[in-house]
């Protein structure tokens, strides 16, 4: 119970991350909106069973011929579990806690949120006492948040190990850098949208064309939708890519004006029109005038004419 004690006290003192945040914002939700998911007290269940069915790295039967991953010897694998079980137990109670007060939980759902993300942060450093980097490495390409993000998208794809491992340290270091952030401001929406912009770049020098398609869908899944309707209109997939490239280009200097200090209102609004005209005469100028009017599906992100 001292390692639960001390970190619960860590936690407490912190208010999450803003990926889910910039999800809802994307679509127009309310960021702070409780869902049921969030209510939702997760099952406890023996932290050993859990490894043993969801990690390679703790699991020696699975190991042999596994790509690049190193096996633990059994007392660190006791280790790694007893610490994984120890975490469970307090992440279920703080889930319990949550889910008793909902709204009044103190600091709200951003609280709860970062709360999680703080813990998980606490409980990789507690295996990095016990793990060599390496074997840090592949418990998290398998157990972390980052790393089961990573599996899922890049599920059913051909990568080498070097690749997978190359895009998780790139994730990483984005996670790292935005999951203790929930800031809606503009600004800060701007910053991380640009950050997020140059991972997309590096992974993008990482993988093949097909894996990176496939991993930037699961990202982004209007991305798919750009090359569906490119398709539809008999154009090769790269016209699709140009097409979600403007779409985020609307997205990055919609949110450039909106941060910009010292506009007035009548400014503000005449740059985002100037802006949705130009954005307007790209789309038309690749897929066809046509595509501009109102009640195409996979347009539904264009702005209206001003």
């Amino acid at each position: 119970m001292k390692r639960g004690l001390q970190i619960i006290g860590a936690v407490a003192v912190l208010g999450l991350g803003a990926f889910l945040a910039m999800r809802a914002w994307r679509a127009g939700e309310d960021p702070t909106k409780v869902t049921g998911d969030a209510k939702h007290i997760p099952e406890k269940k023996e932290p050993e069973k859990l490894l043993r069915e969801a990690n390679p790295l703790v699991a020696p039967a699975r190991v042999t011929g596994s790509a690049g991953v190193v096996p633990l010897s059994p007392d660190k694998w006791e280790r790694i579990a007893k610490i994984r079980r120890d975490y469970d137990e307090i992440r279920v109670k703080m889930s319990a806690d949550y889910a008793a007060v909902g709204d009044k939980f103190p600091g709200g759902l951003s609280a709860f949120l970062k709360q999680l993300a703080l813990l998980e942060r606490e409980m990789h450093a507690d295996f990095a006492r016990d793990l060599t980097p390496r074997e840090l490495e592949d418990y998290a390409l398998h157990q972390s948040t980052t790393g089961q993000t990573l599996q899922r998208r890049l599920a059913g794809v051909a990568v080498t190990d070097e690749q997978q491992r190359a895009v998780y340290r790139l994730q990483r270091e984005f996670d790292d850098r935005f999951s203790l952030v929930f800031d809606l401001s503009p600004p800060a929406l701007w910053e991380r949208m640009n950050v997020q912009d140059v991972l997309r770049q590096k992974i993008r020098a990482e993988l093949s064309d097909a894996a990176y398609a496939a991993w930037l869908n699961a990202d982004d899944p209007s991305f798919g939708a750009m090359r569906g309707f490119a398709a539809e209109k008999g154009l090769p997939p790269a016209a699709g890519d140009e097409l979600w490239r403007i779409k985020n280009d609307w997205t990055l200097r919609k949110l450039e004006i909106a941060a910009q200090q010292g506009l007035s209102p009548e400014q503000r609004k005449a740059m985002q029109a100037a802006w949705a005209g130009q954005i307007r005469s790209r789309v038309a100028v690749l897929v066809g005038a046509d595509a501009l009017a109102p009640g195409v599906e996979a347009l539904a992100w264009l702005p209206v004419a001003q």
